[in-house]
């Protein structure tokens, strides 16, 4: 039987992870309290346990108050809310610092204990005629009807497919700017911290100073080091992509004014793309530039394929190009400054179709994801978006639906209002008849205009009521696909979900 066990930003700076496994205690000792300590790394939260009685034959209730009995003797969490009446029965049992004992939810639900919550990890173990969704709703730091959720087992398991296609020496680094593509960068950093990754990869000082005071303690790439953000860049020990000779003076200056010594930098080499990076002729000046002081030291040299998850004959010649001239380009900063460096030019696709040409170290991005054009069945989808149905209303032919009178309805038709528009990232091309979601497996077209926090589905011949479970994508239709619809590319999808929209992070163990 698998138990999901689901990790979310909480109220006052808490973090909320609920365990739905309720009659055995193995996956919160075990599976949930890995998980919760994989999220938190360095910070400090006390952690509070909510738990209630359990519905179950006397031996298996007997069993799980035994077994919760030296799970909280064993220190792992401070306080305890225990919710109904077996538990209050038994409270000379438990020995813990605080805990608190209610009959119902609704009791506990009315005390001041809910609201005194702040910066602590809380794990729920609620059984349903508790209301565990009723404790969410109060605890939940954005109680939304519309949820991203990522599924950290199968984002896991993409990184294993791109390590197998790899030398077991041969380095990882991982994409998470962005906010990780619109996943949320500290929650997949610290997953990826967790994992084992080399290297972390951002887009500007600020993603990588949140996440340094997250608890990410691994090494950082900067790949836009602005020059008004060098400060906390060598405060936060974050490594600078270097694409120019402006900003390497500028980072080497700062560092001599700091007194640093030997600071990793990370040199980007154009080798074809013509979008950053210093160019083949000026390889014999940045030598120069690096045997002239020892305030910084090269980490790493890399370049950007243009074209990898591209295989037509041209395409393919021009990335065979791009290789060679980068392993020149590489070999000859080595030879010149004296020492190795990592060497870096794949990304996911790369991986998959250039793998000869690894060198040290691999930027997995989009990949992490589940998307690749070259084996898509070798992954699995990680990101799924849904919401749900708050109203149903019949509209007569003749009629029209929304802005502009653009839904022109010809027959009397069903129609669902969904709480999800283009300021959570939905495309207003997909509207008017070109987009669709499922609703119990079964396609319901947008009708109308796609509004700024509100959709419309054309659910004539579905059956749902209000509050029902619509999938905007899954694994049962990717973000991919959309943005093939859309033609666009996958990463534009996923990183548009707006912040406001409801991130939970799961993992399922059997």
């Amino acid at each position: 039987m698998k138990s999901r066990i689901e990790i979310e930003a909480g109220i006052n700076g808490c973090l909320l992870i609920s365990d739905n496994f309720m009659s055995d205690l193995t996956s919160l000792t075990k599976h949930a309290i890995g998980f919760l300590e994989q999220q938190l790394a360095n910070q400090d939260k006390s952690r509070v346990l909510i738990v209630s009685d359990i519905d179950g034959d006397e031996l298996v209730s007997e069993m799980f108050y035994l077994n919760l009995q030296k799970f909280l003797e064993s220190g792992t969490v401070d306080d305890v809310v225990f919710l109904g009446s077996e538990l209050r029965e038994r409270a000379h049992l438990f020995r813990v610092s605080n805990k608190y004992f209610f009959d119902t939810t609704d009791e506990f639900l009315r005390s001041d204990v809910v609201g005194s919550f702040a910066n602590r990890a809380i794990l729920l173990k609620i059984a349903p005629e508790f209301s565990p969704e009723l404790v969410k709703m109060y605890l939940q730091l954005l109680p939304h009807d519309t949820t991203l959720e990522i599924n950290f087992d199968a984002m896991f398991h993409n990184i294993r497919y791109f390590r197998s296609k790899l030398h077991p020496q041969t380095k990882l680094m991982c994409m998470v700017k962005a906010s990780a593509y619109g996943s949320g960068s500290i929650e997949v950093a610290l997953a990826m911290q967790h994992y084992g990754c080399d290297y972390l990869g951002v887009a500007f000082v600020n993603e990588g100073v949140e996440l340094r005071q997250s608890g990410v303690e691994m090494p950082i790439m900067v790949l836009n080091p602005m020059e008004s953000a060098i400060y906390q860049l060598f405060k936060y020990n974050l490594e600078p992509e270097i694409c120019n000779f402006r900003i390497l003076r500028l980072i080497s200056d700062f560092a001599k004014k700091l007194g640093v010594k030997n600071y990793p930098v990370h040199i980007k080499t154009d080798t074809g793309m013509h979008r950053a990076g210093f160019e083949y002729k000026d390889i014999q000046q940045v030598i120069d530039f690096f045997n002239s002081q020892d305030e910084l030291r090269i980490a790493s040299v890399f370049s950007h394929l243009a074209s990898a998850d591209e295989d037509t004959p041209d395409m393919h010649q021009f990335t065979l190009e791009q290789l060679s001239l980068f392993g020149d380009i590489a070999r000859e900063i080595e030879h010149g400054v004296g020492y190795s460096v990592i060497k870096h030019i794949l990304n996911s696709a790369g991986i998959e179709r250039y793998s000869d040409y690894q060198f040290d170290m691999v930027r997995l991005g989009i990949g992490l994801w589940g998307v690749s054009v070259y084996n898509p069945d070798n992954l699995r989808n990680v990101c799924s978006l849904y919401t749900k149905v708050i109203q149903i209303k019949d509209v007569e032919a003749g009629q029209t639906v929304g802005y502009n009178r653009r839904g022109r309805v010809d027959r009397k038709k069903r129609i669902a209002l969904l709480p999800i528009g283009y300021a959570d990232g939905i495309s207003r091309k997909l509207g008017n008849g070109v987009g669709y979601m499922l609703i119990g497996g079964q396609k319901a077209y947008i009708i109308g205009n796609i509004c700024m926090d509100l959709l419309m589905l054309d659910v004539s011949d579905i059956d749902v009521r209000e509050g029902g479970k619509v999938v905007v994508f899954s694994k049962e239709r990717t973000f991919a696909k959309i943005a093939e619809q859309l033609e666009t590319i996958p990463y534009e999808v996923l990183a548009s979900i707006s912040p406001r929209v409801r991130r939970v992070y799961f993992t399922e163990n059997t």
